[in-house]
């Protein structure tokens, strides 16, 4: 089956650079989202047009549907994320239940890590984009943190665990390893 974001007849993200190499493409985009993230602003807000305005300032200048919400339905290995028709109401969810907690606003480390991963794990399985929801969710966690007051560094957190421990929650919903994770990066 085709990816209508994919160039015909590859695996290769259509791009704004149309690069069609995809370990060009891959270190193209590692550069560009490394610009970003180093000059990410703290002001988005905590909704989901601020999650959407996060993946956009991340990946503007390599995707022209940065921003936007997947419309293809997307697997890791066996695991099928959100189907792209319930990603807008799934979000709205997910961001309900973060603005009721305040934003997360008020927490020690602890239980900022402990409610952050339970958040990022849900994010991370509605998976609203079709590339970089990775990034997008660190960046976001990032923001979160410092609109509660809180120092966290991100170079602490290693993608390896990061990516570890998002495949092991969505596959039994334990969150222990992303909390440690968080905690561990909150100074």
């Amino acid at each position: 089956m085709s990816d209508l974001y994919c160039y015909s007849g590859t695996d290769v993200l259509r791009n704004i650079e149309n690069i069609r190499d995809p370990e060009e493409l891959a270190i193209f985009e590692r550069s560009a989202t490394v610009s970003r993230i180093e000059t990410l602003p703290t002001d988005f807000p905590i909704s989901p047009d601020g999650y959407r305005a996060i993946h956009r300032y991340l990946f503007q200048d390599i995707y022209d549907w940065a921003g936007e919400y997947r419309v293809v339905d997307i697997a890791r290995a066996e695991n099928l994320f959100c189907l792209a028709p319930y990603i807008a109401q799934e979000l709205a969810k997910r961001f309900k239940v973060i603005q009721a907690e305040s934003n997360l606003c008020g927490l020690s480390a602890r239980e900022f890590a402990a409610r952050a991963a339970e958040h990022v794990i849900e994010l991370n399985a509605i998976h609203p984009f079709r590339e970089g929801n990775g990034r997008t969710l660190r960046a976001f966690l990032f923001v979160l943190a410092r609109q509660a007051g809180l120092d966290i560094k991100m170079e602490r957190i290693d993608a390896v665990r990061w990516n570890e421990a998002s495949r092991v929650s969505f596959r039994t919903g334990d969150s222990q390893a992303m909390r440690d994770i968080i905690v561990n990066a909150i100074r």
